[in-house]
């Protein structure tokens, strides 16, 4: 009989699970007969993975029998799942069955034919013997295993009758040599201390042939899988992973979540579902049903004290109706003193059964003895409760008290949520309400950009501003006004934070001297160097340093010594800027000045970084970064930052697998950042040949705009992508896309991006150059316009005074050696020998400053143009140094462009493999380039490189080589 079930469900993850289950089928084959008890809560999936064990056991010539135990009540049928399985095998193979019946004659018994209202009885003589019922039913299997091993399963133990559990541990107890496999499943959440299962789970487990299997949800990963595969069209990931966070891993609970939500159902527990999990509720007494909606309505794990205030029971009649519900397993035995549902689907049910007004009542008791300060609670869950008994002033104050305290801890992302909603309930704040409105605006603006949500910080006070009237007090306009320009100026729209931060000059400017206005001077000082006038931000911020200590409070002033730091950095004084930046950070973090401290640390890191002092920036920004976690602004300007440029040293460094840990996000991180780190990844990810990152930089074109830097740093990996894909047009407009986006941005087409972003260029040229030859001068013109644009950025691209960075130098560097590389390929205007190799030269030395990867492929263009001035030996070792930092990188188009530093028909590229297999059928140079339409020069390098490659000196020797070690059959 084969009984194998189907199910179009996929089985996700349970590979160790599987394996244990599978390892016992394959022992059955080998006449080692053993059983396995197969656990797991309601839904979780133990049906499923029975199926697809079912299924493996058929692939490997098993019959499979399958019987299962029904929930009659209180008696049921005797030997229920072994009744199906021999009637189902009498329907299937009576001819079977009929020699089962010969020789073990107990068996008719069993068969459903007998056992059903009004159907005529086995003949029997007397009453049966149980023993004998029981040989017969071991006897029968093992006949049975006898033409083919067997897999015998029996599902939801749970339910099974006491002559199902004795018969099922007889077999146990006489499993030996057959060729067969038990497999007995049950619901642990349903075995409650007294269940009849549990004693002979203990006995069963005891027994060396028996292998215990505990099925636990689906880890986060497992369960998106899962999901994906059962939504017929994506979901927002928002509404994905409140079903994730609903279904906690629950197969079951994940498939019905899914349907709803196809259906356009996503709030509610599907009907079907939500009666599975009441049921469960129903055996229990009238206190414990009630404990247990007391506790759904909690929302979380309540605190016994909390329970007792509510629950409105005397102790004992509370601790009794808590001890059943906990052997019922409907809520977990707690370790503290705080109790919740096993299960979130199962509070959500018992709360959407509640009627509404036992809700309000239920949530005002929570008030009460929240607000009574019975029981120690928090501000979150006062705000809950009050909002669902309609209390909406205690609701307002609440949420105003807990975005407070969220932003105590460090966690924005929760104080936006509470002070958003507390500007919902403004209304209906209590008329002695002390709570200012400009200032929650501005703490739930603050939040936002706490939160890396610039955008939305953006919007919330823009729409406070037009909503003020225009009557309104100028000190109030200009409070939204600052933290406005301030953010603006995070998100590069330098234009608006400049009129915004002008605009609250003015209205400050007749009043006394303050914090306030020290913070406007200081902001303005900040945007007025951000626009390149040096000047006048060096007078406001030493108006700002003098507004404060009128005002008796220099440390209000801390951001305008660290714009003086600035200045001096960007005046060519680096050294001065450090010291004066550490002084900075020391007495922000004294003074308790968390915004100054960071940007401060940062500053720091940057100026090392912009030096070229690798060590010392990765140095500076691992502690900015750590810093900014502690304070809660990781996710703030500067926090953020400190993290990203940091990645961004890490992979300059050569750190790649640190950096990739760095640029890591998750569940917690915000979107737009989320898509900035992803762009430092994918330096990574092209960099070891990940092509990928091509169509996925292109996918976060949305959020160009709201963050520069990500489209900078995110487009070298996508043209290597391209590249290596062989799609140069892409490629190149990729670049036009970006060029254009920062000259809109920067307003000037001199941002010193370009220089890279030119030098890119030239190597998609160089690129089409090797493939495209009859387009030579097309090619060269297009390429002197680009060293030309690249050529100028550097010279004005800086202000006056201002020295480029170091990677700025070797960028430009590489730009002039890829001009040469160009016609150099091509053959027009191209340098001598001995230019060529002196401009790759000081490339490579020009990267030397701590640029490992950028480094090797300076080396690898250096051993070709060694190689063509016939400085063989020299072109070795370069290529045997890029190589090497290939492997040590896990770079493979690098590694392979280097040859993999090492001789041999390996080492060869797929071009300089074909060029080999031509050259061996005796082609010249001019022949070569005409038949692979590339130029002669280019095929001239291709040669150099293969003799070197291979270790010999001719083409002859080449060809001999190539013979010898098979380099030359068809792919």
């Amino acid at each position: 009989m084969d009984d194998v079930p189907w199910n179009s469900t996929p089985l996700v993850g349970r590979s160790s699970e599987m394996a244990a289950l599978l390892s016992a089928v394959d022992d059955a084959r080998t006449r080692r007969a053993g059983a396995v008890v197969l656990s797991g809560d309601a839904g979780v999936g133990k049906t499923r993975m029975l199926d697809e064990v079912a299924t493996g056991a058929h692939e490997r010539g098993f019959g499979v029998l399958v019987g299962h135990c029904t929930d009659f009540g209180d008696a049921g049928l005797p030997y229920q799942p072994f009744s199906e399985i021999f009637g189902r095998l009498a329907g299937d193979r009576p001819d079977l069955v009929e020699g089962v019946l010969t020789n073990f004659p107990a068996i008719a018994r069993l068969l459903p034919a007998h056992r059903l209202l009004g159907a005529q009885p086995a003949p029997q003589e007397g009453q049966l013997d149980r023993a004998a019922l029981f040989d017969a039913v071991l006897g029968a299997f093992t006949a049975l295993a006898t033409s083919e091993p067997q897999l015998v399963i029996i599902e939801d133990a749970h339910w099974a009758d006491d002559s199902t559990r004795d018969l099922i541990g007889f077999l146990i107890t006489r499993l030996t040599s057959q060729r067969l496999a038990l497999v007995v499943s049950y619901r642990s959440d349903d075995l409650h201390r007294r269940h009849p299962l549990r004693r002979p789970i203990a006995e069963w487990s005891r027994n060396p042939r028996v292998r215990r299997v505990n099925l636990l949800p689906l880890d986060a990963d497992e369960a998106r899988t899962l999901l994906h595969s059962l939504l017929p069209a994506p979901l927002p990931p928002v509404e994905e992973q409140r079903i994730l966070e609903r279904a906690g891993g629950n197969a079951f609970f994940t498939e019905e979540l899914a349907a709803a939500a196809s259906m356009g159902d996503n709030d509610g527990v599907p009907p079907d579902l939500a009666d599975l999990l009441l049921v469960r509720l129903d055996p229990l007494s009238d206190d414990a049903r009630q404990v247990a909606r007391v506790i759904a309505v909690a929302g979380h794990r309540v605190p016994h004290t909390l329970l007792t205030a509510v629950a409105d029971l005397p102790d004992r009649e509370l601790d009794e109706a808590l001890r059943e519900l906990i052997d019922a397993h409907i809520i977990d035995i707690p370790t503290t003193d705080r109790y919740y549902f096993r299960h979130a689907l199962l509070a959500e049910a018992v709360y959407d059964d509640l009627l509404p007004g036992e809700r309000v009542r239920l949530h005002a008791a929570y008030v009460k003895a929240l607000q009574d300060q019975t029981v120690a609670g928090t501000a979150a869950e006062l705000a809950r409760h009050a909002k669902r008994s309609h209390n909406l002033p205690v609701s307002f104050e609440a949420r105003v008290r807990a975005g407070d305290e969220a932003i105590s801890v460090a966690a924005p992302q929760d104080a936006l949520k509470h002070y958003e909603l507390a500007l919902e309930l403004f209304p209906n704040r209590a008329p002695d309400s002390a709570i200012d409105k400009t200032w929650l605006i501005v703490q739930t603006a603050t939040a936002a950009t706490l939160s890396s949500q610039h955008l939305r910080a953006v919007k919330i006070l823009r729409k406070a501003l037009a909503d003020l009237p225009a009557d309104a007090p100028k000190l109030e306009r200009a409070q939204l006004l600052l933290p406005l320009a301030d953010i603006a100026l995070v998100i590069d729209q330098d234009q608006e934070s400049n009129e915004a931060v002008s605009q609250a000059v003015k209205l400050v400017n007749d009043e006394p001297a303050s914090v306030f206005k020290a913070q406007v001077a200081s902001l303005y000082a900040r945007v007025s160097d951000a626009l390149g006038r040096p000047m006048e931000a060096e007078r406001w911020a030493h108006k700002a340093l003098e507004i404060a200590r009128e005002a008796g409070q220099e440390s209000a002033a801390s951001d305008a010594g660290i714009t003086l730091a600035q200045l001096r950095r960007r005046a060519g004084d680096p050294e001065t800027a450090v010291k004066q930046l550490e002084e900075a950070a020391v007495r922000a973090q004294l003074t308790g000045d968390p915004a100054a401290e960071v940007r401060s640390r940062f500053l720091l890191g940057s100026t090392r970084y912009e030096q070229g002092d690798l060590l010392n920036a990765k140095a500076a920004l691992s502690f900015a970064t750590k810093r900014a976690g502690e304070l809660g602004r990781q996710w703030a300007a500067y926090g953020f930052d400190a993290r990203r440029l940091l990645a961004l040293t890490q992979f300059t460094l050569g750190e790649w697998d640190e950096a990739s840990a760095t640029a890591r996000t998750d569940s917690m991180t915000p979107a737009a950042a989320g898509a900035a780190l992803r762009a430092v990844e994918f330096s990574v990810r092209s960099g070891r040949g990940d092509t990928a990152v091509a169509e996925e930089f292109e996918m976060s074109r949305k959020w160009w705009d709201l963050d520069i830097l990500l489209p900078i740093i995110g487009l070298q990996p996508a043209v290597d992508a391209y590249r290596t894909l062989d799609k140069p047009a892409e490629a190149e407009k990729l670049i036009a896309d970006v060029s254009a986006l920062c000259a809109d941005l920067f307003q000037t087409e001199w941002h010193l991006a370009r220089i890279r972003f030119s030098a890119l260029g030239l190597q998609l040229l160089c690129h089409r150059a090797v493939g495209e030859p009859s387009t030579a001068a097309e090619l060269v013109a297009r390429g002197a316009e680009l060293v030309s644009a690249g050529q100028a950025t550097a010279e004005k691209g800086l202000p006056p005074g201002r020295l480029m960075g170091v990677e700025g130098l070797a960028w430009l560097a590489r730009l002039e050696s890829e001009w040469d590389r160009l016609r150099w390929l091509t053959g027009i205007d191209a340098p001598t020998p001995e230019e060529h190799v002196a401009a790759w030269q000081r490339t490579t030395d020009a990267f030397g400053y701590g640029y490992v990867f950028e480094q090797a492929w300076s080396r690898v263009r250096l051993s070709d143009a060694l190689r063509a001035a016939g400085r063989v030996a020299e072109a070795n070792e370069q290529s045997a140094l890029a190589a090497e930092v290939g492997r040590e990188l896990g770079a493979r188009p690098l590694l392979e462009e280097a040859g993999g530093g090492a001789h041999g028909g390996s080492a060869l590229t797929s071009r300089e493999t074909e060029v080999l297999r031509l050259l061996a059928e005796g082609r010249t140079n001019r022949q070569l380039a005409r038949e692979l339409y590339i130029s002669e020069k280019t095929v001239s390098v291709h040669v150099s490189n293969i003799l070197a490659k291979l270790g010999v000196r001719s083409r002859t020797e080449a060809a001999a080589v190539a013979r010898r070690d098979g380099l030359l059959a068809e792919d």
